[in-house]
């Protein structure tokens, strides 16, 4: 290793020398690489977010009696809910080859196979075909979570990470919305053709960017992880020099370290934020946020809409796009809101509207507050939708953060196809107000569990976060504080910030 290092100051100073004579305008390279990095977060996961809304306009499409591929519910209940039900698949393959190939041949990968996806969707023949475009894309989606964390993680400056971690979030509403608009007037199958785009647009995009420094010094190939890095940080090879001298050291301490041990698990640390988020991403899938997406059409239908002469379609559309706002508008209050006033403000907000657009329902009351209330329920549980990113970037501990928000992230995605495949039974048995008084109980319930246990991590170091589960805290408002040392934790956030 000391070989290593010897080796990498004299890498550093011929790459510090090479660029003391570089004339190229600081900040625009700066605003060109940040432009390339959310370009490309955001091409990518707008197609995993029209994989999710796509199921919207399609079943509607399908049910038709002119239908090339007839279905019931109970089919269509597969083909919404089989995206998720695959995730989980596609996270545990991104697990296994981001670090044998890199983050960026994994994103080109992901790119890809959603592509073929969507191409399997479009030549659907049968019922069977059909899910199987529907699990490929649910396979990419998957990729597509681990791989875009560990990267933009790794490679971005701290104050632009806050912008890469909405930005997944602000797609995901805006592939819904462009999916609901191009179901609204072209058949599903074109839909789908032009749905392949944004996985093509993608492939190029991810094609111009370098492989993650962090990545290319685990394999020991510390010239290339240097000139990447320099890439990153716009030619400041004083900014290169540090970060790539941390990294190693932090690689060098890694390698006398015993692998993760399970029993982490079970250590308070770790247990009470896996508890958490398990518990609260259960409850949000029950609030409704993911089935008002795939089952949009089926759910403003039945919500008698008919009878005002609207258009199931068109409120549909203004759903998604209020959704996408407000998206917009909740990623940047993050940046001044606590987290746990953020979250209890949608969650309070979801059940009180909720509540209302079911009570309405039971008493058959028509008019134009239902689609109204509707819009604002939407709106209210954005929060709600950012909840679980939030929670996987700050509650675990680094050295668990992997493996924690791995199995976090699989339950979470298996509870949402869970509550999607039971759309239809919830709609036969509690009838469409029933479904909304669930999505108010469950808002209610979160929105109580949140204020008992979710932690603010808002200005927090990830060292007090973590020193926050190690004590014997159960209820946040009981919490015993404890002082931490102001140099330990800036070192330890200098310290993760090259990770």
């Amino acid at each position: 290793m000391e070989k290593l290092k010897d080796q990498t100051d004299d890498l550093l100073d011929d790459t510090k020398n090479n660029n003391d004579s570089s004339t190229a305008p600081k900040n625009k390279r700066d605003l060109l690489i940040t432009i390339t990095l959310v370009t490309g977060v955001f091409v990518g996961a707008s197609s995993s977010g029209m994989a999710i809304g796509y199921s919207a306009v399609l079943l509607p499409q399908l049910k038709l009696n002119s239908s090339a591929i007839p279905i019931d519910d109970h089919m269509g209940s597969w083909i919404a809910s089989i995206l998720t039900g695959s995730m989980p698949i596609g996270s545990v393959i991104s697990a296994i080859i981001i670090d044998k190939i890199g983050r960026v041949r994994t994103f080109k990968i992901q790119s890809v196979v959603v592509s073929i996806a969507w191409i399997i969707v479009a030549c659907a023949q049968s019922y069977e075909i059909m899910l199987l475009g529907r699990f490929t894309a649910g396979v990419a989606s998957g990729i597509g979570v681990v791989v875009g964390q560990v990267y933009f993680t790794e490679v971005c400056r701290p104050n632009i990470r806050g912008i890469l971690s909405a930005g997944p979030f602000i797609s995901y509403s805006i592939g819904i919305l462009i999916v609901y608009a191009l179901g609204a007037v072209l058949p599903w199958r074109l839909v789908a053709g032009l749905s392949t785009a944004p996985g093509i647009i993608a492939f190029i995009i991810y094609s111009l960017l370098p492989e993650s420094h962090i990545w290319l010094v685990k394999q020991n190939r510390t010239e290339e992880a240097i000139k990447s890095l320099t890439w990153f940080r716009a030619n400041n090879v004083e900014e290169t020099q540090n970060e790539i001298k941390q990294i190693i050291s932090r690689f060098e301490h890694q390698k006398t370290e015993e692998r993760i041990n399970y029993r982490i698990f079970f250590e308070p640390q770790v247990l009470k934020p896996l508890c958490i988020t398990i518990v609260l991403n259960i409850l949000q899938t029950l609030s409704g946020v993911y089935i008002v997406v795939f089952y949009a059409i089926d759910i403003i239908s039945n919500i008698g809409i008919e009878d005002l002469e609207i258009n199931d379609m068109l409120v549909a559309l203004i759903t998604a796009l209020v959704r996408m706002l407000f998206t917009v508008v909740f990623c940047v209050l993050l940046v001044y809101m606590s987290r746990r006033s953020f979250t209890l403000i949608s969650g309070v907000s979801g059940t009180v509207f909720s509540f209302i657009l079911g009570t309405c329902l039971y008493f058959n009351i028509k008019n134009y507050f239902i689609p109204v209330c509707l819009v604002i329920y939407v709106a209210a549980t954005v929060g709600l939708l950012l909840l679980p990113g939030i929670m996987l970037g700050e509650l675990f501990p680094i050295k668990a953060r992997g493996v924690a928000g791995g199995l976090s992230h699989t339950i979470y995605s298996i509870s949402i196809f869970g509550v999607a495949k039971a759309y239809p039974f919830f709609k036969e048995n509690l009838k469409i107000y029933g479904i909304f008084w669930l999505f108010s109980l469950s808002s209610f319930l979160l929105s109580v569990i949140a204020f008992l246990v979710l932690p603010e991590t808002k200005s927090s170091t990830l060292l007090e976060i973590e020193d926050y589960f190690l004590g014997k805290n159960l209820f946040w408002m009981n919490r015993k504080r404890k002082t931490i040392s102001k140099e330990n934790a800036a070192q330890c956030d200098k310290l993760n910030s090259s990770l």
